[in-house]
């Protein structure tokens, strides 16, 4: 296992499309939708060194908010709520111009890897075990890092593995529970919960 050292940067406004969080927030307050935010833009939230700050704003939500959502926002609106099929994952896609940044919108998101499925449960796993996050005059849920994690395993991106699992270390009594419980009601292959495993265990002395 390759070890990995997370620094927390400074969470200042530049790292992450912070205009955009905070319009997203106010159009959507009192809409009655539940969603989230996760990918590069949460990880950035979160204090994460990326190599660039994201452009993008990743918004999760359960298929019967995506109307409300959609409702909302629907002057930005770039293209519909649309089912989208590729390879492994399988959503409801729209994506929506914020001035520089492109919010996609990612309704009933599923992946499926080998014998391993996962499927975002925002109103029932993903809001309730998330974290909130203050931008400007505004309060929104990130994703906890537990999705971010396995949803990085079952896509096979280690570098990103690599730098959520040494996150998750930082404050295990933090993060760990959420990630158990997403490991327990997604249908995951006993390889998959293996790797998850291997990314959050502190590494041996000497190990690199």
């Amino acid at each position: 296992m390759i070890e990995c050292h997370w620094e927390v940067a400074p969470i200042t406004e530049w790292r992450y499309p912070a205009a955009a969080v905070a319009e997203l927030a106010r159009r959507l307050a009192s809409c009655g939708a539940l969603w989230v935010i996760g990918g590069s833009a949460g990880l950035a939230m979160r204090g994460a060194n990326l190599d660039k700050p994201p452009r993008d704003l990743d918004i999760y939500a359960d298929e019967e908010d995506v109307p409300l959502i959609h409702a909302r926002l629907a002057d930005l609106a770039l293209d519909g709520p649309a089912r989208d099929e590729t390879g492994r994952y399988r959503s409801i896609l729209s994506h929506y111009a914020m001035g520089e940044t492109v919010a996609e919108l990612v309704g009933d998101f599923r992946v499926r890897s080998g014998d391993s499925a996962y499927r975002t449960e925002v109103r029932r796993l993903l809001h309730p075990l998330g974290e909130s996050f203050q931008v400007r005059d505004a309060q929104v849920r990130l994703v906890p890092l537990g999705h971010e994690l396995i949803f990085n395993v079952l896509r096979d991106r280690p570098d990103r593995c690599r730098l959520v699992g040494a996150m998750i270390r930082s404050d295990p009594a933090r993060h760990l529970p959420a990630l158990e419980r997403l490991l327990q009601e997604n249908p995951l292959s006993p390889e998959t919960v293996l790797k998850v495993r291997q990314y959050v265990r502190e590494p041996a002395e000497g190990e690199v």
